[in-house]
């Protein structure tokens, strides 16, 4: 097992048990103590636990940088494609809906070749490139500046588009999401669009899964009350779904 997979299985254990000792992870990955100690300060360092003797605890909150759409794209798989399923089901024939850019968005994209009279508004390029191959589906594509290494449009001229359109449902998705600063996303520039698109649909729906419950990042564009419904996966812990739940957000 590579360093990174052991730590990204590391963190999971944190967020489901809140703290892990040196031993039970040694027990578990079948590594030196030595290993673990390394693989701890690694984490300690990106701001994702703290240390303690003799293993450590989950940071309250952590502080999450962005990672790039081709490094996104199979972390997760199974739990975005739960969480697209959920989400297809509120999708209907002569919708007009937008679709927030992100691999999870994009999954949702992939299940929609059987709907009738769809518009879609969107500013992720892979997933304007899915659904054009689908004839019952019209599409609008927001302008802008590409943000290359992310696959999507930011800046004023999609933000002015938004400004003219409405529709029946927004599906934005996150880069982490907190109770406390809600939905958040490291780049300015992608906060500014998030908002807009935020204030175009009748109904709200965040696609996060659980991995980034209980993270943040630096721009917040939306608070968890703002949305109708929060699709997630079934790793979600109880207490999460309370915290979440208590803001009168559906958890599906």
């Amino acid at each position: 097992m590579f360093a990174e997979e052991r730590q990204k299985k590391i963190l999971e254990l944190l967020k489901k048990n809140r703290r892990v000792s040196n031993t039970e992870l040694i027990k578990k990955f079948g590594v030196s103590g030595t290993t673990i100690r390394i693989d701890l300060t690694e984490l300690e360092q990106k701001g994702l636990l703290s240390r303690t003797h003799g293993g450590a605890i989950l940071k309250e909150d952590p502080v999450f940088g962005e990672d790039s759409i081709s490094s996104r794209r199979e972390k997760n798989r199974e739990r975005k494609e739960c969480i697209a399923r959920k989400a297809r089901k509120e999708i209907h024939d002569g919708d007009t809906i937008l679709l927030d850019s992100g691999t999870t968005a994009l999954e949702l994209a992939k299940l929609l070749k059987d709907v009738n009279n769809l518009t879609v508004i969107t500013n992720d390029l892979q997933v304007a490139l899915k659904l054009q191959k689908y004839h019952e589906i019209h599409l609008i594509l927001l302008g802008g500046r590409v943000r290359t290494s992310f696959e999507c449009t930011v800046g004023g001229m999609g933000i002015r588009t938004l400004e003219e359109l409405s529709v029946d449902k927004v599906f934005m998705t996150t880069n982490a999401l907190s109770v406390q600063k809600g939905a958040t996303t490291p780049n300015l520039d992608n906060a500014e669009i998030k908002r807009e698109m935020m204030k175009i649909g009748n109904r709200k729906y965040l696609l996060c899964d659980s991995t980034k419950i209980g993270t943040k990042t630096v721009c917040s564009y939306a608070k968890i009350g703002e949305f109708d419904i929060l699709f997630t996966d079934d790793q979600i812990t109880p207490e999460e779904r309370k915290s979440i739940e208590e803001q009168s957000v559906t958890v599906r």
